[in-house]
C-alpha cells in the first residue's frame, strides 16, 4: 500500500494544543500509538504544545526519512540537550560532519575481526552468572529470580568487561541503580520538555545528579587507567576508543558513556523479553534446547558458533520484532521544507518512527501478534524498512553486529546451564528509555548439570 496525502490524518483543535495527546503518551505511550495507527491510518499529523509532528508507520513513509533524505534531518534537538547533560558530544548525540568524523573512529571497535575476542569476555560472564546461580539452587536443583533485574545487571557486567576489561566493581549495584535512574530521567526530561535542575527540592532531582556524579567518577576513572595502562590492541572497546581519538580524554569518556549505557540498557532488555517468549511458548525452547545440545553439547560457546545457531538467532530477531528495546527511534527535526510522499513536512516539524507499530502490522507480517521464529528462518517476506529494531540508513545502530553476538551467546550459555518454567503470561511491556517488562519477570528455573 503507497502512502499518499489523503490517507494523512490531521487533528485539530486538540485541548491546549495537544495537551490531551501528551497525557496519553506519558500514560501508556504504546497504546497512545496503537490507537493512531488503527484509527488514524499510516501518516498522522500531531499538535504537541509548540511542536508539529508527524507519525511514520507505514515502510513507504519511513524510507526516505531514514535513507534517501536522511540529510535533510537531525535528531530533535531538545532531545538530544536532554542526553548531552551526561553523554557528553558522543557518536549518540552528534550531527553533520563532526558525526561523520565520530563515526568514523568508533565504527572501528566495532570490526567483525574484533568480535571474537569480544565473545569470549560475554560467555566468561554469563558463566559465572549461572555458577552464581547454581550455588542459590535446592536440593531438586530449582531456584527464582527476577530475570529483568538480573539481565540488567549481567548486561552491565558484560559492556564494563567488552569496553573496559574491568570487572564491574564491589559497589556496582550504584553504577546499575545510576544507570536506570539516568535512563528514567532522560524518559521523564524528553517526554516533559522540562530539566530538571539541581536545586529543585524533589527526590528526581537528587536521584538525577547523584547519579550523573556516580557515571562520571566511574567512567572516568576507568578512561583514567585505561590511558595510564593501555591493553594491548583489540583486547577491549577502549583501546580502539584510545586509538582513533588519539588520547583525548574527554571526547573518550563521551563516547564510553554513551556506548556504556545505550548498549547496557538496550541488551538488558532484549534479554529479558527473550526468556520471557522461551518460558511462554516451550515448544521453542524445546527447539532451542536440541540446537544447543547438538551444535555445543558442553563446550563452550564462542562467536563463529552463532552461524550454526540459527533457532537461536531467529528468537532473538523474532524477539526484536514484537518486543524492540528501541519501540521508537530518536525523534528527527526537518531541516527544511520536505516532501514525504505528498505531505509537506515544514520547517522545525518533528518526525516520529515507531518499529513496535509498524513490525506488528498484519499487512506486513502474517499473523504479526504471533511469536513465530520460524519467519526468519528463511528468506524474509516483508517490504524494506518495515523490520527496523536497529534503525535503518546512515544512522543505523553502530553496534546491531555485536549486540546479536552478545544476546545470542548468553541465551546459547544459560540454556547449556539451566532452564525457565513454563510461563502462563507474559509481563506488560512498558515504554521508558527502552521497552521493559512491567513490573519484571519473576521466573522458576532449573538447573540442567
Amino acid at each position: 500500500m503507497s502512502v499518499t496525502a489523503d490517507n494523512a490524518r490531521r487533528q485539530r483543535g486538540s485541548l491546549l494544543l495537544g495537551l490531551d495527546h501528551l497525557i496519553r503518551i506519558r500514560s501508556d505511550q504504546l497504546s497512545f500509538y496503537m490507537h493512531l495507527k488503527q484509527t488514524r491510518g499510516d501518516v498522522v499529523r500531531l499538535r504537541l504544545g509548540p511542536y508539529r509532528i508527524w507519525y511514520l508507520f507505514h515502510p513507504d513513509a519511513i524510507e526516505p526519512v531514514l535513507t534517501r533524505q536522511a540529510s535533510e534531518f537531525i535528531r530533535f534537538t531538545r532531545m538530544m540537550d536532554v542526553l548531552r547533560q551526561w553523554n557528553g558530544d558522543s557518536l549518540l548525540l552528534s550531527e553533520g560532519r563532526h558525526w561523520r568524523d565520530r563515526r568514523r573512529k568508533v565504527l572501528p571497535a566495532f570490526q567483525s575481526r574484533r568480535l571474537p575476542a569480544y565473545g569470549e569476555l560475554v560467555v566468561a560472564e554469563t558463566a559465572r552468572l549461572c555458577d552464581g546461580m547454581a550455588h542459590k539452587a535446592d536440593s531438586d536443583g530449582a531456584f527464582v529470580f527476577d530475570v529483568d533485574q538480573t539481565m540488567a545487571r549481567l548486561s552491565l557486567d558484560i559492556a564494563i568487561r567488552t569496553m573496559f576489561g574491568a570487572d564491574n566493581p564491589t559497589h556496582g549495584h550504584q553504577i546499575e541503580a545510576a544507570v536506570q535512574d539516568l535512563s528514567d530521567v532522560a524518559f521523564a526530561e524528553t517526554t516533559s520538555s522540562i530539566t530538571i535542575p539541581r536545586w529543585l527540592p524533589l527526590p528526581i532531582a537528587r536521584r538525577k545528579y547523584r547519579a550523573m556524579k556516580v557515571m562520571e567518577d566511574f567512567v572516568t576513572g576507568l578512561v583514567s587507567e585505561a590511558l595510564q595502562h593501555p591493553a594491548r590492541e583489540g583486547a577491549h572497546l577502549i583501546s580502539s576508543l584510545i586509538e582513533h581519538h588519539e588520547g583525548r580524554a574527554d571526547a573518550i569518556r563521551d563516547d564510553a558513556m554513551g556506548l556504556l549505557i545505550a548498549g547496557h540498557e538496550t541488551s538488558g532488555a532484549l534479554l529479558t523479553w527473550a526468556f520471557a517468549m522461551l518460558a511462554t511458548f516451550p515448544a521453542w525452547l524445546d527447539r532451542a534446547v536440541d540446537e544447543v545440545d547438538t551444535v555445543l553439547g558442553r563446550e563452550r560457546a564462542n562467536a563463529s558458533d552463532l552461524v550454526r545457531l540459527p533457532t537461536i538467532m531467529a528468537i532473538l530477531n523474532e524477539t526484536l520484532r514484537l518486543f524492540p528495546p528501541a519501540y521508537t527511534l530518536f525523534l528527527r527535526e526537518a531541516l527544511r521544507d520536505v516532501d514525504i510522499h505528498g505531505h509537506r513536512i515544514r520547517p522545525g516539524d518533528l518526525v516520529q518512527v515507531i518499529p513496535y507499530i509498524t513490525q506488528r502490522d498484519e499487512r506486513f507480517f502474517e499473523n504479526a501478534e504471533r511469536f513465530d521464529p520460524a519467519r526468519f528462518m528463511r528468506e524474509p517476506d516483508w517490504p524494506p524498512y518495515a523490520y527496523l529494531p536497529f534503525g535503518a540508513g546512515p544512522r543505523v545502530c553502530i553496534g546491531q553486529n555485536f549486540g546479536l553476538m552478545e544476546t545470542g551467546l548468553v541465551l546459547a550459555t544459560v540454556l547449556q546451564r539451566m532452564l525457565p518454567a513454563q510461563c502462563d503470561q507474559l509481563p506488560t511491556p512498558v515504554a521508558r528509555f527502552s521497552l521493559r517488562a512491567a513490573g519484571g519477570l519473576v521466573l522458576r528455573w532449573r538447573t540442567r548439570r
